[in-house]
């Protein structure tokens, strides 16, 4: 062999043992190998993947009936939250749908950062799942209210002992608000700027994110409400009442059958659409849709689906568990249901968040 053949053989090798020494070049080999072994999972990470399955036949125990929809919905293998992507306001992609957010221990691990609950998001089509913050809570506190502000920069939770959250998703900003044995309610104003909650019984507070200041109000507030600069519109006990806070006018009452004994008439069941135009309530026996333009009351007998989570124009709806994902075209009764994922725990109940994206549909034109 001449010398300058030895000299390109060694050169050659020198090359190839230099890029096996390469991490970058041992992870996309790697990333490879997994690819070809498991075609049928998209990873996300070197841990994490998620799967195309079929949505399964949902039953909710009552006459109306539903057409069953089948399709395929992605199902998350999450290992690893800390490989997963967060949810960024700067990516529009990810805002073209409204979005539910919920409380989820992906995985049991005893790393301390991935164990315990995060909050979490996807699309209202089981897209685009992210992790929206890193602080964990412990399982044993649980999370009892989740919501989010109408800008999608801050989202709010309080766990079972009432102990409230703020996380600024732009900062990555943590503020501890109250210790107080109120978890519910929570409500932001229109603008995002306040948080509104309930410090204790009937006793209420405003957080201001522009100062960071906490104060007392007299406000008084609910969960299932809508606020604007001069009006709330709440879901009460048994009822949907509308207040000019202006003037401190009631400007509405529209109330469930006063002649049905209360067992019959409150509600265990209550949601309101994102802008406030609908509401529901509901129990075991009765079923009652609010439209609060029209000052109108629909009243059902057991033919009707609860609504946990009410869409915009009450055009769709969702159960607020997301063990498995259940949503129901009000309009054209159709039902979805699937489980999104693979493992975990879940903690509370979901909500909807940039509810009007899409004009308020939760699914794009065709899908």
């Amino acid at each position: 062999m001449s010398a300058l053949k030895k000299i390109l053989l060694l050169a050659l090798l020198s090359i190839t043992l230099m890029g096996c020494n390469d991490p970058e070049s041992a992870a996309a080999e790697a990333a490879q190998l997994r690819a070809e072994q498991h075609p049928e999972r998209t990873y996300v990470g070197e841990h994490n993947y998620y799967t195309m399955e079929s949505s399964e036949h949902a039953a909710f125990g009552r006459k109306k009936e539903l057409k069953v929809m089948y399709q395929d919905f992605p199902r998350y293998f999450v290992e690893k939250a800390k490989e997963w992507p967060k949810e960024d306001l700067n990516d529009a992609s990810s805002y073209d749908l409204p979005r539910f957010q919920f409380a989820w221990a992906n995985s049991s691990s005893k790393d301390e950062y991935e164990n315990g609950l995060k909050i979490w998001s996807m699309k209202t089509d089981g897209t685009d799942l992210r992790l929206v913050t890193d602080v964990t809570v412990e399982l044993v506190n649980g999370i009892k209210n989740l919501t989010r502000s109408p800008n999608n920069r801050y989202v709010a939770w309080a766990d079972l002992g009432g102990y409230k959250t703020v996380y600024d998703i732009k900062t990555g900003k943590v503020v501890e608000l109250s210790i107080a044995m109120s978890p519910l309610p929570m409500l932001w104003s229109e603008d995002s700027r306040y948080l509104y909650f309930e410090r204790a019984r009937n006793l209420y507070s405003r957080w201001d994110s522009m100062t960071g200041e906490v104060s007392k109000v007299d406000l008084k507030i609910r969960t299932e409400a809508v606020l604007t600069e001069d009006k709330i519109i709440k879901v009460t006990d048994a009822a949907v009442v509308g207040y000019n806070l202006k003037t401190n006018e009631r400007l509405f009452v529209l109330s469930s059958d006063r002649s049905l004994s209360d067992k019959e008439r409150i509600f265990n069941v209550k949601s309101i659409s994102p802008t406030g135009r609908f509401a529901w309530g509901s129990n075991q026996d009765y079923g009652w849709l609010f439209d609060t333009k029209k000052q109108t009351v629909k009243q059902m007998v057991d033919d009707f689906v609860p609504a946990q989570i009410l869409g915009k124009d009450a055009h769709y709806s969702a159960l607020s568990k997301m063990t498995y994902v259940t949503i129901v075209d009000r309009v054209e009764d159709k039902v979805w249901s699937w489980r999104a994922f693979s493992h975990g725990a879940m903690s509370g109940e979901g909500s909807l968040y940039n509810g009007l994206a899409n004009n308020g549909l939760w699914f794009k034109e065709g899908k």
